[in-house]
C-alpha cells in the first residue's frame, strides 16, 4: 500500500493500454503539398533572379559609358554577362527534371527572359566570336606592330633585359605606354630620360616622345603628333604633370610601301582608384574627374579618325573592358584586330579583362594577332599585330 501510494498508481496502472505511436512527420516523409511549396520557393528566387539580371543587362547596356557612376559595376569581369544568363536558363530547365516541376509556361517564360538578357549583354561578354570567321589576306604581312604597357617602364626589371625584351618581338613599329617612374605608392608619376638606352638598342628606328608616350618606329616617319587633350600642350611649357594627364593619345605617320599608314598610340586614363575607400565621398569625385578625362580622350580621338582618310591602326591599353560603353564608337566603326587571333577570350590584365585594343579602318587588313605577356615583366601583356596594308 505504501508503495501504491508514493507512486500514485495502482495495480492496474501497468496494465494501460501505451499511447498510440506517433504519426511520421511531414518534415520525415515530406508529402505532395510540402514537396510543392518547395519547388514554388525555388520557382520564386529563380524567377527573381532570372528578371533581376534582365533588369541589370537592360540598365548597363542604356547606361554604361553615358553615366560615370556606371565605371563601379563595370569592373566585373565581362564573361558574367554570358556566365549568368546560361545558368539561368540551365537552372530553369533542370527544373523540368524535378517531381513536382513548375507549369511549362513558367518555366519557358524563365528561359525567355535569361535568352534576353545573353542577347542584351552579347557585346559586353568578351568573347571574340570574330575569330571563327576570320580570313587572314593573301600574301605576306608588311608591317608588324607591338603596343605595350610596359608598367613604369619595366620598373623592377634590369634595363638590359627589359630593351632586350622588347626588341626580340621584332616590329616595325612599337607603341609603348608608361614611360614614367613614380613614387608615393604610385599616387605620383614622375618623367624618366633613357633616350641614351632607346637609341643603343633600337639603332635606325625614329623615337617619338610625347608625355609617357613612346612610339618606336625603324619605317620612314611623315609626321607625329599628340591629337585630342594632348594637342593643347605638346609644344608648350605646360609642367610635366599637365603634360602627362594630357598627352594620352600620339599619333604617327609612317610610310609604309607606297602607302602612308597612321598609328596611334593610346593610353586612356584609368577610371578608378582602387586603393580608395568607397565609403567616402573622394572616391567617387575622383572617379567623376577620371570619367571627364577619359571622354575627353575619347572624343579626341574620334575626331581625329573621322577627318583622317589614311589607313589606320589604333593600339592601346584604353582600361576599358568589353562590358564599358567608352568603346561603342571605335567598336563600331572600326574593324578589331584581335578577330585575326586565335583565342575566344584575348584578356590582357588578369585572367578575365581584356583591357588592350587594337582596331583597323581603312585599306589595312589583319594577318595575325596574339597576346604575349612579355616574360611577366608588366601586368599587362602585349599585343602583337601583323598587317598587309
Amino acid at each position: 500500500m505504501t508503495e501504491y501510494l508514493t507512486t500514485g498508481r495502482g495495480p492496474a496502472a501497468t496494465d494501460r493500454p501505451s499511447a498510440s505511436p506517433q504519426r511520421p512527420s511531414d518534415t520525415d516523409h515530406p508529402g505532395p503539398v510540402r514537396r510543392a511549396a518547395r519547388m514554388l520557393g525555388r520557382v520564386r528566387w529563380l524567377w527573381a533572379a532570372t528578371w533581376l539580371w534582365l533588369a541589370v543587362a537592360l540598365i548597363h547596356l542604356v547606361l554604361s559609358g553615358r553615366w560615370w557612376l556606371m565605371l563601379l559595376p563595370d569592373l566585373a569581369p565581362p564573361l558574367v554577362y554570358a556566365a549568368v544568363p546560361l545558368l539561368l536558363v540551365a537552372a530553369a530547365v533542370a527544373g523540368r527534371l524535378r517531381r513536382a516541376a513548375p507549369p511549362h509556361r513558367v518555366t519557358w517564360t524563365m528561359v525567355a527572359g535569361a535568352v534576353a538578357a545573353l542577347v542584351l549583354g552579347w557585346n559586353s561578354c568578351g568573347v571574340q566570336w570574330g575569330v571563327l570567321f576570320h580570313d587572314s589576306p593573301s600574301g605576306t604581312p608588311d608591317l608588324r606592330v607591338v603596343s605595350w604597357n610596359t608598367r613604369l617602364w619595366g620598373s623592377g626589371t634590369g634595363r638590359a633585359v627589359f630593351y632586350r625584351t622588347i626588341r626580340e618581338r621584332k616590329a616595325d613599329v612599337y607603341l609603348l605606354q608608361e614611360y614614367i617612374t613614380s613614387h608615393d605608392n604610385g599616387a605620383t608619376s614622375d618623367p624618366i630620360d633613357e633616350l641614351a638606352q632607346l637609341r643603343k638598342y633600337f639603332p635606325g628606328y625614329h623615337i617619338i616622345v610625347r608625355g609617357e608616350l613612346v612610339t618606336l618606329s625603324r619605317l620612314p616617319v611623315v609626321s607625329a603628333h599628340s591629337i585630342g587633350p594632348g594637342a593643347g600642350v605638346e609644344h608648350g611649357q605646360a609642367p610635366w604633370q599637365t603634360r602627362f594627364a594630357e598627352e594620352k593619345v600620339l599619333r604617327t605617320d609612317v610610310r609604309v610601301g607606297g602607302h602612308t599608314v597612321s598609328l596611334y598610340n593610346v593610353h586612356v586614363p584609368v577610371q578608378i582608384n582602387m586603393g580608395v575607400s568607397p565609403l567616402g565621398s573622394r572616391l567617387y569625385r575622383m572617379m567623376h574627374a577620371n570619367e571627364r578625362a577619359r571622354k575627353a580622350q575619347f572624343q579626341g580621338l574620334a575626331d581625329d579618325l573621322r577627318a583622317n582618310p589614311l589607313p589606320t591602326v589604333v593600339a592601346g591599353d584604353f582600361n576599358t573592358s568589353p562590358a564599358m560603353g567608352d568603346l561603342h564608337t571605335l567598336r563600331g566603326r572600326m574593324r578589331d584586330a584581335a578577330d585575326a587571333g586565335g583565342s575566344l577570350y584575348p584578356a590582357s590584365w588578369g585572367h578575365l579583362w581584356r583591357l588592350d585594343w587594337a582596331f583597323l579602318s581603312g585599306s589595312i587588313a589583319a594577318d595575325h594577332y596574339h597576346i604575349d605577356p612579355m616574360d611577366g615583366i608588366s601586368d599587362h601583356r602585349a599585343q602583337i599585330m601583323s598587317f598587309t596594308v
